[in-house]
């Protein structure tokens, strides 16, 4: 299945927004449509993209007026796009050496036709290890960058842990008990778009309060379907007595779902993404 096409996995749905908008407005276009980018264009044609973390990264605790500075400020440029006729692995392949998180899918003409995004990649695995024998668990990929904070924590110290870090989620935890999550999602929906104090406001009050998790003992395969079927890209997991022991993201997945090549020429591609996962310049989309 990773040696078909990108337009048999692609999604069809752009939300685009003209690069002279102003950046609150379309934080508030991708909260209100619960997405996690919006295409950016000069006159129709795409020029960038801007999401989740770049609300986080170049929006939030930043000295501007979202209100008034235009997107294209602080959107990513240039356009990212792979052909619709490529092989899956080699979209992958290209996210990771260039720490995508999503590419746009261009026709033979060149006319932007969809997207391809790492939920899309989740969904890909699931549907490669239903009906495979599963004897690994979940502890056996799961990364170890955890990072946490106390529920006392304010949301602007939150998000510059974030930032620092490098990651689009943290788990709010007391003494090591996880009481909730904080992602780059809830930073779009429940502060860019509010009037909040951040300096003021503790973490805990825009948190994600239902914290999925996983035990270290689960089966790689139901954890990740979970995570697809939840809509989550991150999930914390659990050791002895329920405290944090770690968190599977994005990046696990694919590890895993390397395993599951079904000819020698995506098993020479993964190799590849291995070797560069391996490197010191490895990326975890949050």
């Amino acid at each position: 299945m990773l040696s078909n096409k990108v337009r048999e996995i692609m999604g069809n749905e752009i939300i685009s927004a003209e690069m002279t908008s102003a950046i609150l407005a379309v934080m508030e276009q991708m909260a209100a449509k619960n997405v996690g980018r919006v295409v950016i264009a000069s006159k129709g044609t795409p020029v960038g993209i801007f999401t989740e973390k770049d609300v986080l990264r170049r929006v939030m605790n930043k000295p501007l007026d979202p209100r008034t500075t235009s997107v294209k400020e602080v959107m990513t440029s240039p356009v990212r796009t792979v052909h619709q006729d490529s092989p899956i692995v080699d979209a992958l392949k290209r996210m990771y050496e260039g720490k995508f998180r999503r590419l746009l899918v261009q026709e033979e003409k060149g006319r932007i036709v969809g997207i391809i995004s790492m939920r899309r990649i989740l969904k890909l695995a699931v549907e490669l290890g239903k009906g495979l024998a599963e004897h690994r668990t979940i502890g056996s990929i799961m990364s170890g960058k955890l990072v946490t904070v106390e529920p006392s924590t304010s949301i602007h110290d939150a998000i510059e842990t974030m930032i620092q870090q490098d990651t689009g989620c943290i788990v709010v935890a007391s003494a090591g008990q996880p009481k909730g999550i904080f992602t780059e999602r809830d930073v779009l929906k429940r502060v860019a778009v509010k009037n909040i104090d951040t300096t003021k406001t503790p973490i805990h009050q825009v948190m994600t309060p239902e914290l999925v998790t996983a035990p270290e003992s689960a089966l790689i395969g139901e954890v990740l379907a979970e995570m697809y079927n939840r809509e989550v890209r991150n999930m914390p997991i659990t050791g002895e007595g329920g405290k944090l022991a770690g968190i599977v993201s994005m990046g696990d997945v694919l590890q895993y779902a390397k395993a599951l090549d079904i000819d020698e020429a995506v098993r020479k591609a993964w190799q590849e993404v291995k070797e560069f996962w391996d490197s010191e310049t490895h990326y975890t989309p949050g």
